[in-house]
């Protein structure tokens, strides 16, 4: 199953890419969810990013880095700590984040299409799966089937 679910991902991922292009927008489709919690906040921690995102920090430092190299995001001192870094959009990240938010509602509604044509609510299948694993792991779910196959029954046989 997670090789399916990681090939959906890369699909989804290769035609994001398409469609930001195509819209000439420059940030990569890993870097949308980055770049809208920056834009959004307006000024944030890699540390504020990687929480929000509920992803590793070094994977959140991987995608800021790029959209710095873009010329999409800057890099500052925060004002009131000295020793925290502080994140923003600069006036060319500015615009593609404007260029995606438009985007972003073509594509909400090629997703609605798509939902409708399989005839599930993708989004909501996913957090059912990720909360009721979080609830009971894998593990816990084969250390209870075989539990179940190692106890006796206890029903009494008829003599």
């Amino acid at each position: 199953m997670s090789n399916k679910l990681l090939r959906l991902v890369d699909l989804i991922a290769l035609q994001g890419d398409e469609l930001l292009r195509d819209a000439q927008i420059t940030i990569p489709s890993r870097a949308v969810a980055c770049t809208l919690f920056i834009g959004d906040k307006g000024q944030v921690s890699l540390a504020d990013i990687a929480e929000a995102l509920d992803e590793p920090h070094q994977l959140s430092a991987q995608r800021v880095e790029s959209l710095i190299q873009l010329g999409l995001l800057e890099r500052r001192n925060d004002p009131n700590d000295g020793r925290r870094k502080v994140l923003s959009l600069t006036k060319k990240g500015k615009i593609q984040y404007r260029l995606l938010l438009v985007r972003l509602e073509e594509i909400e509604r090629a997703f609605t299409d798509l939902y409708a044509e399989i005839n599930h609510d993708l989004p909501a299948i996913l957090e059912s799966a990720i909360d009721a694993l979080h609830r009971n792991p894998l593990l816990e779910r084969i250390r209870k089937g075989a539990l179940s196959v190692r106890q006796p029954s206890r029903k009494k046989k008829a003599t």
